[in-house]
């Protein structure tokens, strides 16, 4: 009976009109990457181009340019909502998202470092932006370390840690003498110019993320109970909430470093399947809220890249633009 019980709220959950959603927006999103820009093709055209064999110039615009594009779109996107709703759960905070933590603003002064700093290709100034991000939450998490990481002051911590590199990349910038238009461009985040490099970095990590919060979601629903509850289960509360938080900052970083900072991605996504759900029974439990809060992260993040790419304007401006009002309209709906 309980077997039945959850086939029957999954087979719900996957009729929900969220999802159906979030479906139709990512194959929109998916096929207006794949069919629109400076050269538009045909659906027969992409076809063709991504079948074996094929070797023109629709199969090079498709395969090297708009499909590696969409894909990190699709894995930045899934990457920062699962990392909002992993930091919302482990800080206890609803307005929690993976900038709160540092890792934002540290994986893009490492970015910013590498392009100021040092002439070194792409790769490795992808793996420079990882380890600011992991430098970043190592402050934060040292500097909490003395309360256990209870959410207020890990919270607060990684406030503070977040403005220091934000002004660190101010600093950097007005003090060097390189040309910065494109780092700036970069700074307010965008899937231009992106190619498989940045695919093969960021998919091992939000693959591994989705297996991770699969296995482990009983236990981030253990973590939102009281700190005194849990210790009297024998529950190790800082060492599940480091764990934790380091796969949040290795998703986060991954796609920081690919796309620039995403904007809005890591706190929209989870309240919108929160809010979008609805159970009655009471809170949505983490099986559901991880893999659909990435779900929702990619379609929005392929959405506005739609319009962006339409617009000629930075993907993350849109994020802002949007991520903005959704999230005053969520909060009106919920004081209701």
């Amino acid at each position: 009976m309980p077997a039945l019980r959850h086939a029957a709220a999954a087979a719900a959950t996957a009729t929900h009109p969220l999802i159906a959603a979030c479906a139709l927006l990512l194959c929109l999103g998916a096929a207006g990457a794949l069919l629109l820009g400076d050269f538009p093709l045909s659906a027969h055209a992409v076809a063709q181009a991504l079948l074996p064999g094929a070797d023109d110039n629709a199969a090079f615009i498709v395969r090297e340019l708009r499909l590696p594009r969409l894909l990190v779109g699709v894995l930045a996107g899934a990457g920062l909502g699962m990392a909002g709703a992993i930091i919302q759960s482990i800080t206890r905070n609803p307005l929690g998202e993976p900038g709160l933590m540092g890792v934002s603003a540290g994986a893009a002064f490492g970015m910013v470092a590498s392009m100021v700093l040092f002439d070194l290709p792409a790769a490795r100034m992808l793996l420079c932006g990882i380890a600011g991000g992991v430098f970043a939450a190592l402050l934060t998490f040292g500097l909490a370390a003395r309360t256990r990481l209870q959410p207020l002051y890990l919270t607060l911590t990684g406030m503070s840690v977040n403005l220091f590199f934000a002004a660190a990349i101010t600093l950097l910038l007005v003090s060097s003498s390189v040309e910065a238009n494109g780092i700036y461009y970069w700074l307010t985040g965008s899937l231009a110019n992106r190619t498989w490099q940045h695919v093969h970095l960021l998919w091992p990590w939000v693959l591994l993320g989705l297996a991770l919060g699969a296995a482990c979601a009983r236990l981030l629903d253990l973590l939102a109970l009281d700190d005194s509850v849990l210790r009297a289960l024998g529950m190790r509360i800082a060492t599940w909430r480091l764990l934790f938080g380091a796969l949040a900052v290795l998703l986060t970083a991954a796609a920081v470093a690919a796309t620039g900072p995403l904007a809005f991605i890591g706190l929209v996504a989870p309240h919108l399947v929160r809010f979008g759900l609805r159970p009655r029974g009471g809170a949505l439990g983490h099986r559901q809220l991880l893999p659909l809060s990435a779900l929702v992260g990619a379609s929005l993040v392929c959405g506005a890249d739609l319009v962006a790419n339409w617009r000629m304007v930075p993907v993350g401006i849109l994020c802002v633009l949007l991520g903005g009002p959704l999230l005053i309209h969520l909060i009106r709906k919920q004081e209701n």
